[in-house]
């Protein structure tokens, strides 16, 4: 917790003023992560348009978030982590906060479920895959793409693409 307060520029001490430990404090970011990307994703699915159009706009903004910088491109890898199961915390404010993140995650899933089912009513999507199947595709191609450019970022891999591609 020393290096957070440090690199936050306040007291070890606040932190605990807010959070019970490192736990607590990754799952509120995380929660928060998740609300920024429901209200920005509700902003740009308020204009009707083209389900597919808008299933790419939904998929951008986790790039948009995630690749400003190497700071933000470590919550990829983030992302790319489970959270604890729900038994494994004891705090009733963690039980609540995680409960919270699974409640924004079925948001944003049945955000793109519906594009996807637009999509596929309009003839634009295939229909031969269920579409819960097609978001674990879409959504599974660009969370390993997006950690997968938090490695080559940190040197640890060394990939054919970069983040045109990834957005593309």
């Amino acid at each position: 917790t020393q290096s957070i307060a440090r690199e936050a520029g306040i007291s070890k001490g606040l932190i605990h003023f807010y959070f019970e430990n490192k736990l607590d404090l990754l799952l509120s970011v995380f929660l928060l992560f998740l609300q920024k990307i429901n209200s920005i994703n509700q902003k740009k699915l308020s204009c009707p348009g083209d389900p597919v159009d808008r299933l790419k706009a939904v998929f951008a903004t986790f790039q948009d978030l995630l690749f400003r910088d190497k700071k933000s491109l470590y919550w990829g890898k983030l992302i790319n982590e489970r959270l604890p199961l729900a038994d494994a915390i004891k705090s009733e404010t963690m039980k609540k906060k995680r409960r919270a993140i699974v409640n924004e995650n079925k948001k944003l899933v049945k955000c793109i479920d519906e594009l996807i089912i637009e999509g596929q009513r309009k003839g634009m999507i295939t229909t031969a895959l269920k579409p819960q199947v097609l978001r674990q595709i879409f959504g599974g191609s660009s969370q390993v793409l997006t950690w997968r450019m938090y490695l080559q970022s940190s040197r640890e891999g060394c990939f054919e693409y970069d983040q045109d591609d990834v957005r593309s």
